[in-house]
């Protein structure tokens, strides 16, 4: 069987190109702002990533880096005065949050405001996944389900999801189940093998690095690696791409799978955000 190996970044560049040709009628551009607390170099390299983005279709963005030892008071200033702005159109916080902040993500989390929540975190956000349509949703969730609903029609199909985050596995889970899905979570990668053999669709979030073997998928399944490991050198996920190319459908692999896609839903949830606060307001 030829595995069809899924590229990320190509799908991200059409998403990117489409956005662009939008912000260069708008005025006043969107802008993004990234608070980013303390100083971990892989969350700046994120941050980084970003900037870039928002810049690539012509949009603006402000990284605002607070000191490691900003308390909670100091942070939910910041994020009301960003609330406030009016040229502010998206709000995220880089997590994780360091120190004794991380116990405070959902109060975090529930203090920006939700039309510019660009992230998809705020309770209320989350909570519109039950109903339809829902508004801002989590990137990663968008990125899965762009893949899948590209290769595969969801409905009927026996998903399963090793994980249990709440930025990803979650609004994913109840996104496939809004388009018929039948879905299995396992949130820890613990005797999964005998479902993960079954599944139409497999999403591995969790686990130890290239786990996921050829002997472990059902022939044909859409596998979508959602891992992150530095092993011997070098960025892996949680699938083996040797092994289970030949056995799998669809692939998408670590590195180049779903990480440039989310960023380009991060785009388009900024997008979303910058016409409901100023469409609706030229309506007024």
């Amino acid at each position: 069987m030829d595995t069809v190996i899924v590229k990320g970044s190509e799908m991200a560049n059409v998403i990117k190109a489409k956005l662009k040709e939008e912000v260069n009628d708008l005025f006043p551009k969107p802008q993004l702002a990234i608070l980013l607390v303390g100083d971990d170099e892989e969350s700046r390299r994120y941050v980084r990533l970003k900037e870039k983005a928002v810049d690539e279709i012509g949009g603006q963005c402000r990284a605002i880096n607070l000191p490691e030892n900003t308390t909670l008071v100091e942070l939910l200033g910041q994020i009301r005065e960003l609330n406030a702005d009016p040229h502010t159109h998206g709000i995220l916080v880089q997590l994780p949050l360091p120190g004794p902040l991380a116990t405070e993500q959902e109060t975090v989390l529930s203090s920006l405001s939700v039309v510019k929540d660009v992230d998809g975190f705020h309770p209320f956000n989350r909570g519109k996944l039950f109903s339809t349509p829902p508004f801002l949703v989590s990137c990663a969730a968008l990125a899965c389900m762009d893949i899948i609903t590209m290769y595969r029609n969801p409905r009927g199909l026996l998903t399963v999801l090793v994980g249990d985050s709440f930025d990803l596995v979650q609004p994913l889970a109840l996104l496939l189940m809004a388009r018929g899905s039948r879905v299995c979570i396992i949130p820890e990668a613990h005797e999964w093998e005998e479902v993960a053999a079954r599944a139409d669709v497999l999403v591995v979030e969790k686990g130890r690095p290239l786990m996921v073997k050829a002997d472990y998928l059902k022939p044909g399944a859409l596998v979508i690696d959602a891992g992150f490991h530095w092993e011997a050198g070098r960025v892996c996920g949680n699938v083996d791409p040797m092994s289970v190319t030949g056995k799998a459908g669809w692939l998408v692999p670590v590195p180049g799978g779903i990480g440039p896609l989310l960023i380009a839903k991060l785009l388009e949830n900024l997008l979303t955000a910058y016409r409901e606060q100023v469409f609706a307001a030229d309506d007024w």
